[in-house]
């Protein structure tokens, strides 16, 4: 058998799975309990098991390596691996050199922290140590280090693949090496950084007199180029922004070189397996600096490196305040790094905080939707509590939460969901891994408004309109995109600056959230395609300049539109098309009647100021807001309805009648799809859905023939839409989790569960789909509704119960 990665899917040789993993870390517990363990994630229906592998647990004295349990049982890696293999589960290991995982010394040894403490640090601009786990990560005693560690490790996992007969299927390169200068806000001026920086200089501008041009700065050469302050000092000019955003692009090219190197190693060391890198992000339950993260490895993705990325997902305490931002995180991934598998590699199943108290029905809810937003892979974190050895654990003994399992290997009220998931992508894991989205709108996601993580204050030497950091959140994260959500909009998202026109024409409208700064490329690109027919909506300003500072309006001149201005007004107000008095943020960017010759205004401020306007551009048309509204009235739903509404697009492949309720559905080539509804409110709703047949168009309601249905709070519904079950029979949908389909003698027997609150609706049809004579369920004839070619079945749910529907065929 062979693991492998293609495109956007895992394969086990020619079939396309979902990699359904749990993490449990053999080191965190005892040697005995290993083998209960994994027989619980094998009775969990799991494939797949992953654990770090820590240097500072295998290398405990420098030069001394334990992997056989010669001095701690727990150290027994290749013991693991073969019980593992033993048990018929694959393997993710992730060997560091950083782990972090609240590993005291984030995975590193002791005596090498303690020895070379002093030279390996990072250090602030003034030279001093500033507190972090993390270290310069091109010291060469660190990587003398990491090359002895990985000497020892790789070929270990090296001889324990699946190619050479063992379950190790994918590795992790270090771990979210990014995350101690965004945590801290600094960055690292040890070491070689500075020789780094200007041969990073050197490779992207011709001479030193480009740069002082740029920066405002008088270098006699590029050898006397200094670093730029540290993150506390206020920026001193425009031209010290636009050295800042180069800083901010060698973290990038740093970092990549770092991942690059690693990986090199451990191929030179005779790793095949597939490689990836976690990301972080989620604070406090919400995603909002996500964005931060994973530009910080920009420098990785399409061609640049082999290296596949993970995303954490953890939303804590699931509800409408955070019920965006799964989505968006996974569709961010996908517009960075393109044609992946969008994998969870941190999929929250328990609480790293004891004050966290995560429970069954939020994680049910936060599964399914994830899945509908695109998973196609997790990995549960954690689903083994564990003890930490003593003195090695960052919170103490105890690592994890509210997980499935116990220590001691003792099953928590988390385990039979995790099992019931797991049932239910082996019974419709073949559409959800091939289901894409249908999308006739895109929104494109700018890369350099995130690259702030050493961002140093604006004050009064800043001249822009807007500040990217200071309002992404309220106007695009938890803004645009929160509404497109709620009001459920098939939206794609576009790395803009890896978009060419030609893949954004397939779009009708495209929404682009920019202020002062756009790159000159950028800006054609969104003018090309407008001009080719395309509908865009740009907001809150037009760009003026590019983020090196250099003056830009390619945007501005192909409109021949200029502002004349911009205002403030203590509680603003603006007027949108025919809506009024609608919440709006300061300032808002005024035009003049005689600037806008041939432009539709849709926009006035309180003042009866023009701030927003609608004109035509080659073939297409442009909307530009010289505001932004965000998304924390009712009135702001109506104003992003009626933009999208002059798309022309099909904006809604599903729908609900209310908007509590949230709807997605993704389709497959072979005219199946999957179909997810979700109640967020911690109380019920009643409503209709409809969705679009796959294979012919037709809309089709759930509930299939009454007028509404009551959907439970903080409950959501994941089914497969036409999943063929025999000839000429198919599942349309199915308002409870279908478990598994089995054929037995002239008679179906169809495993179901779902919410005691919930109607079970089962609507079967096809060509053979009157075939269907009864349905029985506990010995009960199920009430049986036919529609020419479709036939429903109406149940009733019991509480936390699986349920046999047994249907007799002709």
């Amino acid at each position: 058998m062979k693991f492998s990665i293609q495109g956007d899917g895992f394969y086990f040789d020619d079939r396309k799975v979902f990699l359904n993993s749990g993490e449990i870390h053999y080191f965190r517990i005892r040697r005995e309990l290993w083998e209960r363990h994994l027989e619980a994630a094998v009775q969990a229906g799991l494939t797949t098991v992953s654990t770090y592998v820590p240097w500072a647990w295998h290398e405990a004295e420098e030069g001394v390596f334990d992997f056989e349990g010669k001095t701690c049982p727990e150290r027994d890696l290749k013991g693991w691996l073969d019980l593992c293999h033993a048990k018929g589960l694959f393997c993710i290991l992730k060997p560091g050199p950083f782990i972090l995982a609240e590993f005291r010394g984030a995975g590193l040894p002791g005596w090498f922290l303690d020895r070379y403490r002093d030279g390996i640090k990072m250090r602030n601009r003034k030279g001093e140590i500033f507190p972090s786990d993390g270290v310069s990560l091109f010291n060469d005693i660190y990587l003398e280090k990491v090359s002895l560690w990985y000497d020892r490790v790789m070929p270990l996992i090296a001889e324990r693949e699946l190619p050479a007969g063992g379950p190790v299927v994918m590795m992790q390169i270090c771990n979210e090496i990014g995350v101690f200068s965004w945590l801290a806000r600094q960055a690292d001026y040890g070491n070689a950084v500075r020789e780094r920086f200007i041969a990073f200089i050197i490779e992207k501008h011709t001479s030193i007199a480009e740069v002082n041009d740029l920066w405002g700065t008088s270098w006699r050469s590029f050898t006397d180029i200094e670093l730029p302050p540290d993150g506390r000092l206020p920026y001193l000019s425009m031209e010290d922004l636009g050295r800042d955003h180069e800083w901010h692009n060698f973290w990038r090219k740093y970092y990549g070189d770092y991942l690059r190197l690693l990986a090199g190693m451990a191929r030179e060391r005779g790793v095949t397996v597939p490689l990836y890198h976690n990301l972080p992000g989620w604070i406090y339950g919400q995603g909002y600096e996500f964005p931060v993260n994973i530009t910080m490895y920009e420098d990785l993705f399409g061609d640049r490196s082999e290296i596949i990325f993970g995303v954490d997902h953890i939303p804590e305490f699931l509800s409408y305040r955070n019920m965006h931002d799964d989505r968006i995180i996974n569709d961010i991934t996908h517009a960075m790094q393109g044609d992946k598998p969008m994998f969870a590699a941190e999929f929250q199943c328990g609480s790293r905080e004891y004050n966290v108290v995560t429970n069954p029905r939020e994680m049910e809810l936060f599964c399914k939707a994830s899945i509908a937003n695109g998973l196609t892979g997790w990995n549960y974190y954690m689903f083994s509590q564990g003890r930490n050895a003593r003195q090695k654990g960052y919170s103490g003994e105890t690592f994890y939460w509210f997980t499935p399992l116990t220590p001691e290997g003792e099953r928590t009220q988390i385990f039979p969901l995790v099992k019931r998931m797991s049932r239910l992508l082996k019974t419709s894991g073949d559409i959800i891994v091939n289901a894409k989205r249908k999308a006739e709108i895109c929104v494109l996601f700018y890369p350099p408004y995130y690259a702030t993580e050493l961002e140093r204050p604006c004050d009064a030497a800043c001249e822009l309109a807007f500040i990217p950091s200071a309002i992404r959140r309220p106007a695009y994260f938890d803004g645009l995109l929160k509404a497109l959500q709620l009001l459920n909009i098939d939206y794609d998202m576009m790395d803009l600056g890896r978009s060419s026109t030609d893949e954004l024409k397939k779009y009708k409208q495209l929404w682009v959230f920019c202020t002062d700064e756009m790159n000159a490329a950028d800006q054609q690109t969104i003018v090309e395609y407008t001009m080719a027919g395309g509908n865009s909506v740009l907001f809150p300003y037009l760009p003026d300049r590019e983020i090196s500072q250099k003056s830009c309006t390619i945007i501005r001149d192909a409109l021949s539109v200029y502002p004349c201005g911009s205002e403030s007004i203590d509680s603003p107000l603006v007027d949108i098309f025919d809506l009024k008095d609608i919440k709006c943020a300061n300032p808002q960017i005024i035009y003049s009647e005689q600037s806008l010759s041939g432009a539709e205004v849709i926009a006035r401020n309180i003042n009866g100021h023009i701030c927003g306007f609608s004109k035509t551009l080659g073939r297409g048309k442009l909307i530009h807001l010289g505001t932004w509204v965000g998304f924390d009235t009712e009135g702001h739903k109506p104003v992003y309805e009626m933009i999208l509404e002059r798309s022309g697009a099909k904006l809604r492949q599903s729908s609900a009648g209310k908007s509590t309720l949230t709807v997605r559905e993704r389709f497959t080539k072979k005219n199946s799809a999957v179909l997810f509804i979700g109640n967020y409110y911690n109380e019920e709703q009643t409503g209709k859905i409809t969705y679009t047949h796959p294979g012919s168009g037709e809309t089709i309601a759930v509930p299939y023939f009454q007028e509404e249905m009551l959907w439970p709070a903080l409950y959501g519904i994941l089914s497969p839409v036409c999943l063929e079950i025999s000839d000429g029979l198919k599942i349309l949908h199915c308002t409870s989790d279908i478990i598994s389909i089995e054929e037995l003698y002239g008679q179906l027997e169809i495993i179901v569960y779902g919410n005691r609150d919930l109607q079970g609706e089962i609507v079967f049809e096809g060509a053979n789909v009157n075939r269907i004579k009864s349905a029985t369920m506990r010995g009960k004839t199920v009430k049986m509704l036919r529609d020419n070619d479709r036939i429903a079945l109406l149940y009733s749910h019991k509480h936390r119960t699986e349920m046999i529907l047994n249907i007799i065929i002709e």
